[in-house]
């Protein structure tokens, strides 16, 4: 037996250590011995009573029942019935709730000789429930957090820099990755921004810590401070009961990305502001100050300073933001780039649909002399297009297609209408990203739809082909 052989090695620790590994266990034990007396109780259980260890130990059963310290002996019935394993609910006289399951220990006749007894009070169960349903809610923004590094993990990890621009944007980057303060990139649509991101963080020294991007602007107003900063339990209508961790605590220790910062409502920037200066936040609800220690990259595609003069950024936040400023050039400044990403973003989609395209002299020609106004994003779409269709189809040069804008589906006899109607969805967003520079806000209204359907729609279509920042 393993006990026996610890004590034999162990035999002046043994009792010792294994009264306070009982002690530890976060509920009550208690053991009984032939329904006579009390065998053994952990300090929580003699606690849960208001008496010693060395007073239970050894008390005859009977006397412990007489003082009626619960509502029903658990142990009682299991001597009366001879019962299997089981569990019951239980009171104690102080009022504690608790959950309590018995086992009975037979002897070789097959008789209980003994009983171990092990109760939760019921103020820990809820403790326990709240704490998974915030692990839960945790664990799910993780998930989300995990499909949207994998689904870039392949752009990310072959940083094409082929063209002196691209070359010093990532030369920058890699310095500013040495040093821990706040970043800004900036650059258009589509430029790969969320790339410029990530590496920074893989070359920092927080790279071992969370990656935590938020799209600021697929976020509904109403919302934002309760992502940023999370809430506490019934915070408002609809919030968990166990309430919810926000972004900033996610991102503790390591770096957080708040892609298209630009857009993020007036009051939000002075509540972002605040935490970016102090460190601290204060979930929605919430009464105390939560300590966090979160790097900051920021990205947008606006004139933030254009916006400070209009009154539509704060210019306190552009100026705690803009420590360390990139930026990241259009793809059109980036030409030696355009063929090398090609060829990657073709690779990843002949594996994917298990084709094999290559391109030919003239189709490169097409790709260098394009201007290609939707960027990195506008680039991928056409090559993801061509291994699909076999067609390279390069939009002209006032960002409509090469049929004069004209949209067209094949007949598939073997398409539902569902189907066709869900292809034809498909290229009709696709073409107004292209026609809108890859911005998602614009293509949003130019097709009618709130921005945060639009991102819906595009993780339906490939949810590995999300915009490029």
């Amino acid at each position: 037996m393993v006990l026996r052989r610890l004590m034999e090695e162990y035999p002046e620790q043994f009792a010792e250590y294994a009264e306070k590994v009982l002690d530890s266990y976060f509920g009550n034990i208690f053991v009984t011995y032939k329904n006579e007396k009390i065998l053994y109780v952990n300090q929580r259980m003699a606690a849960s009573v208001h008496m010693s260890k060395e007073e239970l130990t050894g008390m005859p059963l009977a006397e412990l029942r007489e003082q009626k310290l619960w509502l029903r002996s658990v142990s009682q019935e299991l001597y009366d019935e001879k019962r299997e394993p089981f569990n019951a609910y239980n009171v104690s006289k102080y009022g504690d709730e608790l959950f309590t399951h018995i086992e009975p220990i037979f002897d070789e006749q097959g008789q209980v000789l003994m009983s171990a007894q092990f109760s939760i009070p019921k103020r820990m169960l809820t403790e326990f429930s709240n704490y998974f349903e915030r692990e839960k809610s945790d664990l799910q923004k993780y998930k989300e957090i995990a499909d949207y590094l994998d689904a870039r993990k392949e752009a990310s990890e072959v940083v094409i820099c082929r063209s002196p621009a691209t070359k010093l944007a990532f030369g920058d980057a890699r310095f500013l990755a040495s040093i821990d303060s706040t970043v800004l990139i900036c650059g258009e649509t589509g430029t790969g921004k969320d790339v410029l991101a990530n590496y920074i963080y893989r070359h920092s020294k927080r790279s071992g810590q969370p990656f935590v991007p938020v799209n600021c602007s697929a976020i509904p107003a109403e919302l934002v401070e309760s992502e940023f900063f999370g809430y506490e339990r019934g915070a408002f209508t609809g919030a968990r009961t166990s309430g919810k961790s926000g972004l900033f605590e996610m991102a503790n220790h390591g770096t957080l990305f708040l892609d298209e910062v630009g857009e993020l409502p007036l009051p939000m920037q002075a509540k972002l502001l605040r935490a970016l200066e102090t460190g601290e936040i204060m979930r929605v609800g919430g009464s105390r100050l939560v300590r966090t220690d979160a790097r900051v990259i920021a990205a947008t595609n606006r004139d933030l300073k254009q916006m400070v003069a209009e009154k539509k950024f704060r210019e306190d936040l552009y100026y705690r933001l803009n420590v360390m400023p990139l930026f990241l050039p259009p793809l059109r400044e980036r030409r030696e780039d355009i063929l090398p990403l090609a060829e990657q973003f073709l690779s990843r989609y002949n594996r994917k649909y298990g084709l094999s395209r290559t391109l030919d002299q003239e189709m490169r020609q097409g790709l260098l002399e394009y201007r290609w106004p939707g960027n990195i994003r506008e680039l991928r779409n056409v090559i993801e297009r061509y291994a699909i269709s076999g067609r390279l189809d390069i939009a002209g040069g006032d960002g409509d297609g090469g049929d004069g804008g004209r949209l067209t589906v094949e007949l598939d006899e073997g398409a539902t209408l569902r189907e066709a109607c869900g292809r034809f969805e498909a290229e009709y967003i696709r073409r107004a990203l292209d026609a809108c520079g890859g911005s998602v806000a614009r293509a949003a209204e130019r097709l009618g739809i709130h921005r945060s359907l639009l991102y819906k729609k595009l993780g339906r279509l490939d949810p590995g082909a999300g915009p490029a920042r």
